[in-house]
């Protein structure tokens, strides 16, 4: 089919057309975005063969736009959809016919393409972000959608496009980590209604999203929902860090943003890198690239704000109906809209439960008992705020290089070298991030002192969270955790002349003291045998973070307790605070005490 194409667009240009007549669009930046091809790379990055029409296409741009152009003009049927090659490549189509070339109307007789884009009436599209969710590695740092709004019904109804990898079933996780690293993964777009990912990220993995509605002409929308249906025909190889969905969206925004909003050659892409860039774009029309950013609160968000906004009278209610036989009668005692204010918290209690305990009768009962008593009472008269949050591409860079000055009373005057490709620690403030939380990978720390340099510290993977605002209901307790693998050598502990690998972990308790977050927790630890042959350590830990304006402190006082009998017990004390900080730079001061003393004063820029 290939060498047909080809030949007959060699045909048709030397009999009909005299090549120098034809625009030299191929040249153009839109042409080029249209096939994925990047100039650095000298092809398409878009792996699949028969995404091109020419044998060359993925590399020769001019050959791709004549060998289309000569198949839209013969009407040609592609083998792979068994539909016309118009169908399949209509954003192709509408450029060219944008540049006065005679190219059918893709949107005339194209049903499976009409009947997945909906009306074009009022067109428009929405770029949705899905906070950080930390059960699964692939949405660690949050997730991309795109998506189709028509002015005519339920945006829960249209169309949206996700992209990600084929992952088989069951995969162990570990071994997804590894192969999504080292690209052992295909990757392609899916597309499905949008109310199935919002049930999925909103309603069961209780993920707030947020809609990102871009600020595009009729002619920019059509081209974008026409070349993402094209996209369903892609394949890519699937990198976690760097080709994701983030890469590959912000990719598809290019055809009609006037930016590059993602560099070919940056090795850590997150969605909040895309947001940041896109608010700062332009269209290729010359307007914002984004009209407006709307919140849309998860299940667990919307219960939690009705639940906290009750009295505490009124959240010992909510606990008591919900296995009372008698709540009618203890309910009716109440003013009407407080009545109404206790039964719609306590429905959205039951919706949060029900996400994901699908069988659970007994909250079925009740949702459907209280549904009955609610649609007697009147509407609701002051429905409670939602709280206000950061937008998601508010936060820093997500890239960081630090540089340190310190002393330590054993070792002196120091200097240490922080790089860390992703993403935040519990510093770091702004959007886009999970509050009272610290997430990275691959932060590396070099020591220099003394006239040499040491490996201070590699965290493969560091993961820990003080969740907060749970209600202590059954399945909402706010369960605080962390997850830690690298290798460090510690400068305060009496065994600091080696570096020792390690996996540490613990669970705890976290709650909210006026503006300070405490955290009662305890961890294990596993490492490689120390100076002192020490392996296995349980370590209870109080830490404490605190949040005024630019200001943010983190502390911890822990008591590593050695599982061999001549262990040295000495409390460990740690405190770090950012006394300045913007998206581009932070300045921080820290101090650690345990067996030796150390201050540090340090400047982290980000990018």
């Amino acid at each position: 089919m290939k060498l047909f194409y080809c030949t007959l667009f060699v045909f048709l240009f030397s009999t009909s057309t005299d090549a120098t007549d034809i625009p030299a669009l191929w040249h153009d930046q839109v042409w080029k975005k249209l096939i994925h091809f990047e100039d650095t790379l000298g092809h398409s990055e878009i792996e699949n063969a028969d995404f091109f029409l020419a044998p060359s296409g993925a590399s020769d741009p001019e050959a791709e736009f004549k060998a289309t152009l000569a198949a839209f003009q013969t009407q040609a049927i592609d083998n792979q959809t068994g539909d016309s090659v118009l169908c399949k490549y209509p954003a192709r189509a509408l450029y060219m016919r944008s540049h006065g070339f005679n190219v059918a109307d893709p949107l005339s007789g194209c049903v499976a393409l009409k009947k997945w884009l909906g009306s074009t009436d009022d067109l428009s599209i929405s770029i949705i972000y899905a906070d950080g969710y930390l059960e699964n590695p692939a949405s660690f740092y949050g997730h991309l959608l795109f998506k189709l709004n028509n002015a005519n019904g339920t945006n829960l109804l249209t169309n949206s496009l996700n992209f990600g990898a084929r992952v088989p079933d069951n995969e162990n996780p570990v071994m997804y980590i590894i192969k999504g690293l080292i690209g052992g993964y295909g990757a392609e777009y899916s597309s499905n209604f949008f109310y199935r990912y919002n049930i999925n990220y909103s309603e069961v993995e209780m993920r707030d999203l947020w809609d990102y509605k871009l600020n595009l002409n009729a002619e920019e929308s059509l081209l974008l929902a026409t070349h993402a249906w094209e996209l369903l025909f892609s394949d890519y190889t699937y990198y976690f860090t760097s080709r994701n969905c983030a890469y590959h969206i912000a990719k598809m925004l290019e055809v009609v943003v006037d930016d590059t909003l993602i560099e070919v050659n940056d090795p850590f892409v997150l969605p909040i890198s895309v947001f940041d860039s896109l608010v700062n774009a332009r269209t290729r029309t010359g307007n914002s690239a984004v009209a407006s950013i709307e919140r849309q609160p998860s299940r667990q968000s919307r219960f939690r704000t009705q639940y906290h906004a009750l009295t505490l009278e009124e959240q010992e209610l909510v606990k008591h109906l919900l296995n009372s036989t008698t709540w009618q009668s203890e309910l009716k005692d109440k003013e009407v809209q407080r009545q109404i204010a206790i039964v719609d918290a306590t429905i959205e209690y039951l919706n949060f439960v029900l996400a994901t305990e699908t069988d659970n009768t007994a909250a079925k009962s009740k949702k459907r008992a209280l549904q009955k008593y609610r649609i007697r009472l009147p509407l609701a008269e002051n429905k409670p705020q939602e709280e206000v949050k950061q937008l998601p591409h508010t936060s820093h860079y997500p890239t960081t290089a630090r540089v340190g000055f310190g002393y330590n009373e054993a070792e002196k005057v120091f200097t240490s070298i922080m790089f860390r490709p992703a993403f935040y620690d519990f510093l770091s403030s702004g959007g886009g991030i999970l509050p009272n939380s610290a997430l990275s990978m691959m932060e590396t720390e070099l020591r220099l002192d003394r006239n040499k340099v040491t490996l201070s510290s590699l965290k493969l993977l560091n993961i820990e969270t003080m969740q907060l605002n749970a209600t202590g209901l059954p399945g909402d307790y706010g369960v605080s955790w962390k997850l830690t693998v690298g290798n460090e050598r510690n400068f305060i502990d009496d065994a600091k002349d080696s570096n020792e690998f390690y996996v540490e972990g613990g669970v705890g308790k976290a709650f909210e003291l006026g503006d300070w977050v405490i955290l009662a927790q305890l961890d294990g630890r596993l490492q490689t045998p120390n100076r002192n042959n020490q392996r296995y350590f349980a370590k209870p830990k109080l830490a404490s973070l605190y949040e005024n304006g630019q200001f943010k402190m983190h502390c911890e006082l822990s008591y590593p307790i050695s599982l061999k009998e001549d262990n040295k017990k000495k409390l460990r004390s740690e405190c770090n605070a950012k006394l300045y900080g913007s998206k581009s730079f932070d300045l921080r001061f820290g101090f650690a005490h345990q067996f030796a003393s150390e201050a540090q004063f340090s400047i982290s820029y980000f990018f």
